[in-house]
């Protein structure tokens, strides 16, 4: 009997859950219709506001180019990382490009800093380098990989001026 009593309240538990989810389908299709109603009534306005706003954007761009443009271009192709270098801005997968610079001379970016061995050009702090090896010979020395007798060599050489 009891058993029985359960399943009945389940059952009424699940009618109401399904009468509920229907309601708040009704509800929420309802919303919609009225949402792209108001927006089909106002199709022409949306339509001219967001032309609007694209033309305004183009005309600033545009306005910027024109004023500060050329003067930011030059100052980019007189940089010293890219001193003797092209440069090649691709837009969506290369469909526009912007080069600047001497073509028959290309050559990456990534590969100025390998080439030049300038210091200017280096990501980190040689004292960060030096610490990172060190720590790096200190390690191999826990491990036994590497003599006390190589450890104190190689230490050395890294700690010469």
């Amino acid at each position: 009997m009891q058993k029985e009593t359960g399943d009945l309240f389940r059952g009424i538990l699940l009618a109401h859950l399904i009468l509920f989810l229907h309601l708040l389908f009704i509800v929420g299709l309802g919303v919609v219709i009225i949402f792209f109603r108001g927006v089909s009534q106002y199709m022409l306005w949306i339509f001219l506001g967001i032309t609007a706003a694209l033309l305004a954007s183009g005309f600033f761009c545009y306005r910027f180019i024109k004023t500060r443009g050329k003067q930011t271009l030059k100052d980019i192709a007189e940089s010293a990382v890219f001193n003797n270098r092209s440069l090649e801005v691709r837009f969506l997968g290369g469909v526009a490009s912007l080069k600047i610079g001497q073509p028959e001379r290309s050559m990456a970016i990534e590969n100025a800093a390998a080439e030049s061995h300038d210091p200017r050009h280096q990501l980190e702090d040689p004292n960060t380098i030096q610490i990172r090896d060190l720590d790096r010979l200190a390690n191999m020395l826990e491990k036994d990989i590497i003599t006390r007798d190589e450890f104190v060599i190689a230490k050395k050489k890294l700690l010469k001026p």
